[in-house]
């Protein structure tokens, strides 16, 4: 008897072993936590304080990616936040600071600014706010989608740009604080009306029971300036209404005056982020039902405590010590709510943190305070003599934008003054080179920096020249005291980027990984279609 071809190759098909389902079974709940300024140094230099079930559970438990860096400039908060989220660089997401200057209309924009929009829980524009801006689409976007909108997806931070940007476009809501008010709010890019539970947590007034008290180091003082910087440093600022830079603070007097924001620049915004965070994940059931959902929780009080003291400041150390124990007690609460197997922890930062130049030249180190008025005064007075107009229409981001217009009213070429302003900056203190933009939109780039320029470059987004600084030096017109990051060196590049929990093996690695690589790994995990301005592989590879 003959036997049908397609019924041989099917039988045959079928007789074949059975493999296992390529994809990791799916967590319930996914929470990203990104610590805003975190240098990965700060897991190694503070490791023997931390306790056992903060940091230290998920170094040893989860798998940490010790030298994985952001691969583009500028390496500031909302670029940061876009990046976790989307996975694609500023080129791509569009987030190309904290706030530029839009080429077509010359106007300067605010990365999360939507004034057609309306504050939810506020009066105040502090809530005039969404994604916009944001060009790609986000990992919590692409999970929304394969799950035909079944996931839930938010994001919360004491800033609106952590929250909103890591939530993405399809979030069922963004929540950030309003320092004004001291409440936390959203917009009506989300919703109409607050939820009870977030209006039930405002009337606790959580900032100002935290602050209702003395700051007070968590170790003994010895034991912190084994870490840092003595108490008493030359390179920190001051709070105001206070006459030096040592504990004990005392916020208590000191609210009376700061009022709301205090707490932005003390450790306990980060607990207050936490409880926050805590209760969303009760309130709204998050990891209970059967398709995943994401959270992220951005940090923002260790950034304002960074610029405000610096990287080796003895209140910088005791804040990741705080934080440790923070991380410590919302990982128990992930697993009593959710469970220990259900859910997968991302732990990573924004951008990290350059030294106060002061403190590097007091090692003998070099560095330098870059005065911005070089280009502020000096250059457009340079520009008056030599052409009859300054020509700049705004500086930012370490970017200059030319006035386009005054320029072709003049009849001037283009060349002309950009070679006239780079003859003029290039010697200049603190300037390791000038260059136009317009070569970071041609190709056969091989120069490492400028390659970190070029995925950072969007044309309408972005000035007409850059100024990169030499290494170690920062633009004195943040502060001669604390510092400030957004350059392409490995201080602000570098950060810590860790998983745990569901599926997560034990492990360690320092091959070079780059930030970017966190929403598609994710995806993979998950999976999902990554998210669309993704160009980064998935260290899939890594937890088999």
């Amino acid at each position: 008897m003959k036997v049908n071809r397609f019924v041989l190759i099917l039988i045959l098909l079928c007789s074949l072993p059975v493999h296992a389902q390529p994809y990791f079974p799916r967590p319930k709940l996914v929470v990203t936590i990104v610590i805003d300024q975190m240098r990965q140094d700060y897991l190694t230099r503070y490791w023997d304080l931390y306790s056992e079930n903060g940091f230290k559970k998920v170094v040893n438990n989860g798998f940490n990616f010790a030298n994985s860096h952001f691969s583009y400039y500028p390496t500031y908060t909302a670029a940061g936040h876009a990046n976790v989220s989307t996975g694609a660089t500023p080129a791509m997401h569009g987030i190309v600071g904290n706030d530029w200057y839009d080429n077509k209309t010359g106007e300067k924009v605010y990365c999360t600014t939507d004034r057609s929009v309306r504050g939810v829980g506020t009066e105040s524009s502090a809530g005039q706010m969404s994604p916009a801006n944001l060009k790609s689409s986000t990992l919590g976007d692409e999970l929304k989608l394969a799950t035909n909108q079944q996931s839930r997806v938010f994001g919360v931070a004491l800033k609106d740009r952590g929250a909103i940007l890591c939530a993405g476009h399809s979030a069922d809501a963004a929540y950030w604080y309003d320092s004004g008010e001291g409440k936390f709010v959203t917009s009506s890019y989300y919703m109409n009306d607050l939820p009870k539970w977030v209006n039930e947590f405002n009337k606790k007034k959580l900032w100002d029971k935290y602050t209702d008290q003395t700051w007070l180091p968590v170790k003994k003082m010895e034991i912190l300036e084994k870490v840092s910087d003595q108490d008493n440093s030359l390179f920190e600022n001051k709070f105001d209404g206070k006459d030096n830079t040592t504990f004990p603070y005392p916020l208590k007097e000191l609210k009376k005056k700061a009022g709301p924001e205090l707490i932005a620049t003390t450790p306990w915004g980060n607990t207050m982020t936490f409880d926050f965070a805590k209760a969303l994940i009760r309130a709204e059931n998050l990891g209970k039902k059967e398709t995943t959902d994401v959270l992220y929780v951005s940090l923002s009080s260790t950034d304002y405590i960074g610029h405000f003291f610096g990287p080796r400041a003895v209140e910088t150390a005791d804040t990741y010590l705080r934080l440790d124990l923070d991380l410590a007690d919302f990982i128990r609460t992930l697993e009593d709510q959710v469970g220990k197997d259900n859910f997968i922890l991302v732990i990573t930062a924004d951008h990290g943190a350059a030294d106060n130049p002061g403190y590097y030249k007091s090692k003998k180190l070099p560095g330098g305070n870059f005065n911005g008025n070089i280009v502020n005064v000096s250059l457009r007075e340079h520009l008056e003599k030599v052409f009859g107009k300054d020509l700049i229409g705004g500086f930012k981001n370490m970017q200059i934008y030319l006035n386009q217009e005054e320029i072709a009213a003049l009849g001037l070429n283009i060349a002309t003054v950009n070679d006239t302003i780079i003859a003029f900056l290039k010697f200049q203190p603190g300037i390791q080179r000038v260059f136009p933009a317009g070569i970071l939109a041609a190709g056969g780039i091989t120069d490492e920096i400028l390659l970190k320029y070029q995925r950072g470059y969007t044309p309408d987004r972005c000035g007409d020249i850059y100024i990169q600084l030499l290494p170690g030096w920062i633009d004195m017109n943040w502060s001669e005291f604390g510092t400030t990051h957004g350059s392409p060196y490995s201080y602000d590049t570098h950060a810590p980027m860790l998983f745990y929990g569901k599926n997560i093996p034990k492990g360690f690695t320092y091959d070079r990984t780059a930030i970017s690589q966190i929403a598609p790994t994710v995806a993979a995990l998950l999976g999902i279609t990554p998210p669309n301005g993704t160009v980064e592989a998935p260290l899939i590879r890594y937890f088999k």
